[in-house]
């Protein structure tokens, strides 16, 4: 049974081993880089977690974690109304499952829960057309594009900008997996 929480300080290496395999397997995907340090995506996770207007969210199946996503307020008063969905990843193995539905929807549902946010962002690659239309399932529309966004090992990657304005869009009662 698949089931999606917010984090917790003891989901920690967890996270930290799914976010690991996600930068491996996927490094245009990711702006950051898998760090020398194995215990520094620990440490990441740990401080985000402390962070004001941030929340995490795992998907877990029989108890293994096989999903993440990251969701974070802008502080200050002019741009507080928008959030930003990051490091969203599922395991292979668990993709078309349900799991990246349960996380967006987890996720679009605290942002609503936040006093004045109007808006959710996020950028996926231009590689991952699944990710890009499982977005457009939950509601997300492009508003532009960033030619050769990343680089990595003599290939480069666009960036697609999305955003969910909140203010036109109702809550979806069931979104299809």
């Amino acid at each position: 049974m698949l089931t999606v929480r917010a984090l917790k300080p003891d989901d920690a290496e967890a996270w930290a081993a799914l976010r690991r395999e996600g930068l491996e397997s996927h490094p245009l995907s990711f702006s950051s880089l898998v760090p020398d340090d194995p215990r520094a995506l620990v440490d990441l996770m740990l401080r985000r977690l402390q962070e004001a207007g941030t929340r995490m969210f795992g998907a877990f199946e029989e108890g293994s974690l096989v999903g993440i996503v990251g969701l974070r307020r802008e502080p200050g008063p002019k741009e507080g109304h928008k959030a930003f969905i990051w490091g969203m990843y599922v395991t292979a193995r668990s993709r078309r499952g349900g799991a990246g539905s349960l996380l967006l929807r987890a996720a679009i549902q605290e942002a609503r829960a936040w006093n004045g946010v109007e808006q959710i962002h996020l950028s996926v690659s231009s590689q991952a057309s699944e990710a890009r239309r499982l977005y457009e399932r939950h509601g997300f529309r492009t508003w532009g594009l960033e030619p050769r966004a990343a680089h990595w090992a003599g290939q480069y990657t666009d960036e697609i900008h999305m955003i969910l304005d909140l203010r036109d869009v109702q809550p979806r009662q069931s979104d299809p997996a």
